[in-house]
């Protein structure tokens, strides 16, 4: 069975519902952007809390069961997708991700 991470690779530009360790769940949310790095997958979604819709992040492992969805800490403007999945420092995790599922 594939892992978390190697799910998340197939699941590019489509609605998802995310499943959280603490029992609860989001969805259907678009995942945006789907990108690998070495070991390392990262998604972007559109999150909303409080009427306020803004970007967050998925990411992990390839081989994780788990993964992170991370949100910003502070407003940034990023040129690209790759700039903002590349920016560390401006993210803290909100949640963990135990499954991602599609009606694909």
């Amino acid at each position: 069975m594939a892992t978390l991470g190697t799910k998340l690779v197939q699941m590019d530009a489509v609605p998802a519902v995310i499943h959280y360790a603490d029992g609860g769940q989001d969805g259907p949310l678009e995942i945006q952007h789907v990108q690998v790095d070495g070991d390392t997958v990262n998604a972007v979604i559109h999150v909303q809390a409080g009427g306020t819709q803004s970007l967050a992040r998925i990411t992990g492992g390839l081989d994780d069961d788990e993964l992170e969805l991370q949100i910003p800490t502070e407003p940034a403007e990023f040129d690209s997708v790759e700039e903002f999945l590349a920016a560390d420092d401006i993210f803290e995790t909100a949640k963990t991700i135990v499954d991602v599922q599609t009606d694909l």
